[in-house]
């Protein structure tokens, strides 16, 4: 089965999802946008050697820097190692706080693929040559205030119904699948963890990356001023709010608020033991 240990960004979610794996014969799925990307193990913080020598870890090293990585790589790559069958056979816990990967997972979300030549060749006509183009091909208008780029879209949509990506059966549990761990000392966390991370040689890992992808270009850390410290941390803060706001309506994680890991770990051990 598969559960969720989901948090703000340097609450400690990661220590103690190792610790629950350990104790359980669990594996890890890391559910970090950022994470996947080689290259960046002390921006995202990855786990080390020595811990995914204890634990099976996915999620982890997928993409080049130089990659656009985005959520349906990510719902492939978990088809390609087999998560879905997996999550019927064995328990496997998901950590991490990047929410649109968590929510594609827990609610099946359908992605439909954009086809670069559709859109190049629609860009080419105007409104009323699209209006044209739905009366010829027998596609529904939108009952909505109309212009091009709706139109353009609900073309698309028409004609990539049938290919759209859908993400097979996963096992989670009923009810409650994880828990959200949000925890109120979350700025005083980012800044010693940053401090950490600078110590360990971040700036040598940023500037050691070539030719960095838009998604990598968004990190905290990267294209950053001088006063790299602080930018990190107003970036780090940011993501922290824009976490707790996103979380707050995922209904099937349970908010934890405590500064505590005995509570988060009580939590998470109650949906895992049902």
């Amino acid at each position: 089965m598969l559960y969720f240990l989901s948090g703000i960004t340097a609450s400690g979610k990661s220590n103690l999802a190792h610790r629950i794996a350990i104790e359980n014969n669990m594996s890890i799925l890391s559910i970090d946008s950022m994470a996947v990307y080689k290259g960046l193990d002390i921006l995202t913080a990855k786990p080390s050697d020595v811990m995914q020598a204890q634990v099976k870890y996915y999620g982890l090293d997928i993409a080049d820097p130089d990659q656009i990585f985005s959520v349906i790589d990510y719902l492939n790559y978990l088809i390609d190692k087999d998560i879905p069958a997996k999550s019927f056979s064995e328990d496997i816990l998901a950590v991490g706080g990047s929410g649109l990967y968590i929510k594609s997972i827990i609610d099946k979300y359908e992605f439909k693929p954009a086809d670069p030549a559709i859109r190049s060749e629609l860009e080419q006509l105007n409104y009323d040559q699209l209006i044209k183009f739905h009366n010829l091909n027998d596609i529904p208008i939108p009952d909505t205030e109309l212009n091009k780029r709706r139109l353009m879209r609900n073309i698309e949509s028409f004609m990539l119904e049938e290919s759209k990506f859908v993400l097979p059966d996963i096992n989670m549990p009923d009810g409650d699948v994880g828990v959200f761990w949000n925890h109120p000392d979350f700025k005083i966390n980012i800044q010693k963890r940053t401090q950490q991370m600078i110590a360990n040689g971040l700036l040598d890992e940023i500037n050691s990356i070539r030719n960095p992808s838009k998604t990598i270009l968004q990190a905290i850390g990267l294209n950053l001023s001088e006063d790299i410290e602080d930018n990190i941390n107003i970036k780090t803060r940011r993501l922290a709010k824009k976490q707790i706001t996103w979380f707050k309506k995922e209904d099937r994680l349970r908010m934890v608020n405590s500064s505590n890991e005995d509570d988060v770990y009580k939590s998470i051990m109650e949906i895992i033991n049902v």
